[in-house]
C-alpha cells in the first residue's frame, strides 16, 4: 500500500559521515571526489564488476566484505576514515569504484547526511568532445543546477551523489543505478548521442529500473512527452496551464 511505501521509505538508517573517495580513487591527495582533469578520457574505473557482483553485496557493507569485493584495490585507511559502526554504503562504495569520476570536483555539495534515509544519486552526461562537456556545465563538469539538486536531496535527509553516464560502461552504470533507492536524472535530450551513445539504450534500461520498483525522475516517456518546448501547449486546458497558450 502506499501507506506502507512511504514508511518504508522513511525507515531511518545507520550513521554516516562525509569522507573522501575510497579505496584511493581518485587521488586522496586531491581531496574530496576530486579528480585530475574533468571528462572521461584517458580514465578507467578502479574495478570492473558485474551487475550481480554489485547487487550481491549487502546494502551496508563491512570491511571484510569489501575486501573481498575490491582485492589488491582495497584501501583500509580509506575505509576506515569513512565507517560508521564498522560499515560503509554499499552505494558509496561502487561509486567509488565502479564509475569513472568525470568531475575535477564537487565543491559545494553538503557533507551527507549522518543518518541518511536513502541513497539517491544526480545522473549526468558529459559531452567529452564539447570543451565545456556542454553548454549546461559549469567549470568543473557538472551541471549548474546538480549541486542545488543534490544539496535539495541532503537536506530533506538523503544522501546524494554526483555522478556522470559514461556510454562506454553502461553495463557498470547501470549495475550501480540498481542500488540505487531513487535518481534524479539531469540528462539533456541530445547529449548523449551527442556523445556517442545510444539514447534508445539508455532510456530501456532507465525502463528496467522503474519495473524493479526504483523512481527515476524524469522519466524517458517524460522526457519524450513533456520535455519538448511546446510542453505548455499540452498542458493549456488543464487547471495548472493558461488556455490562450499558443
Amino acid at each position: 500500500s502506499s501507506c506502507q511505501a512511504q514508511a518504508q521509505w522513511h525507515r531511518p538508517q545507520p550513521h554516516f559521515t562525509a569522507c573522501c573517495c575510497l579505496l584511493g580513487y581518485p587521488s586522496k591527495a586531491m581531496g574530496s571526489g576530486a579528480s585530475a582533469a574533468k571528462g572521461y578520457t584517458g580514465k578507467t574505473a578502479v574495478l570492473e564488476k558485474s551487475s550481480a557482483d554489485m547487487t550481491a553485496l549487502p546494502v551496508f557493507v563491512d570491511k571484510d566484505t569489501a575486501k573481498t569485493f575490491c582485492g589488491e584495490k582495497f584501501d583500509e585507511a580509506a575505509f576506515d576514515a569513512c565507517a560508521k559502526d564498522g560499515k560503509v554504503p554499499r552505494a558509496k562504495i561502487l561509486i567509488d569504484t565502479c564509475l569513472i569520476k568525470v568531475s575535477t570536483n564537487d565543491d559545494g555539495l553538503l557533507p551527507q547526511p549522518d543518518a541518511p534515509k536513502k541513497q539517491t544519486c544526480v545522473a549526468q552526461i558529459y559531452v567529452n568532445s564539447h570543451e565545456f562537456g556542454g553548454t549546461d556545465k559549469s567549470c568543473n563538469g557538472h551541471r549548474y543546477d546538480s549541486i542545488p539538486f543534490g544539496n535539495g536531496m541532503i537536506k530533506a535527509g538523503m544522501a546524494c551523489y554526483l555522478v556522470h553516464y559514461v556510454h562506454s560502461q553502461h553495463d557498470a552504470f547501470f549495475g550501480v543505478m540498481a542500488c540505487m533507492d531513487a535518481i534524479l536524472c539531469r540528462c539533456n535530450p541530445g547529449q548523449i548521442k551527442a556523445d556517442g551513445g545510444d539514447q534508445g539504450k539508455f532510456d530501456d534500461s532507465v525502463r528496467a529500473l522503474q519495473k524493479k520498483g526504483i523512481p527515476v525522475w524524469p522519466s524517458p516517456d517524460v522526457m519524450e512527452f513533456m520535455g519538448a518546448k511546446d510542453a505548455l501547449t499540452k498542458i493549456k486546458n488543464l487547471n495548472i496551464g493558461m488556455p490562450d497558450t499558443g
